[in-house]
């Protein structure tokens, strides 16, 4: 294993630790705080397709952000995954949100045998909301390690070029504990930073 690699396992190991020590409280109060901001920008304002994770414990939770989209009456699309590749398929209304299955990682999850509405198969997306495990002040991102989100984008990317339209622009949410305070995030060449990183008390990357 490289030296690189090395640093990347062990960061996502502390965060590990880190996960059992946030109160739901402090969680549901950052994400509250990171939802206004999202909601400001005019990235937001203006996206009609929009792709949002589905959270789980240690990240910004986005079942807000979830029901803001469909009250705005904007396009919902979330992740599905298949072996490596990860695909945005639609979410049809928050009933269907709500009766996701879990998948393995205990996350809601459209079924993989259901036939839903691909965005790269119909109009592309205008922003893409990420979450990631650790941030640096310079707004770049470490995530799980599976590289989904890198190799998304790198297709969305070839989808706009391919239809002559913007590439989505793309934000990631953060707690303030995923912030590191000094240093910065171990990165590879195929690593993408996203274009700003939300955290309750500060904006990077932009």
């Amino acid at each position: 294993m490289s030296a690189l690699k090395q640093m990347k396992v062990a960061l996502r190991k502390e965060w590990k630790n880190v996960v059992p020590t946030l109160s739901d409280a402090v969680v549901a109060e950052e994400s509250a705080k990171v939802a206004a901001r999202l909601w400001m920008l005019p990235q937001y304002r203006r996206a009609q397709n929009v792709c949002v994770y589905i959270s789980m414990k240690g990240e910004i939770s986005t079942q807000g952000i979830i029901e803001a989209l469909f009250a705005e009456g904007k396009n919902c699309y979330i992740p599905r995954w298949h072996g490596d590749v990860m695909d945005m398929v639609k979410l049809k209304s928050l009933e269907d949100y709500r009766s996701l299955p879990l998948n393995r990682w205990n996350i809601p999850e459209p079924d993989h045998s259901e036939v839903r509405e691909n965005a790269l198969e119909a109009n592309g997306l205008d922003l893409i909301i990420m979450p990631g495990v650790y941030f640096d002040k310079e707004g770049w991102r470490l995530g799980h390690g599976k590289g989904y989100y890198d190799r998304y984008l790198d297709t969305c990317e070839a989808f706009a070029r391919s239809r002559s339209i913007e590439k989505p622009f793309t934000v990631a949410l953060a707690l303030s504990a995923q912030i590191l305070a000094t240093g910065t995030v171990p990165r590879d060449t195929h690593d993408r930073k996203p274009d700003l990183v939300l955290a309750p008390d500060v904006e990077l990357g932009q």
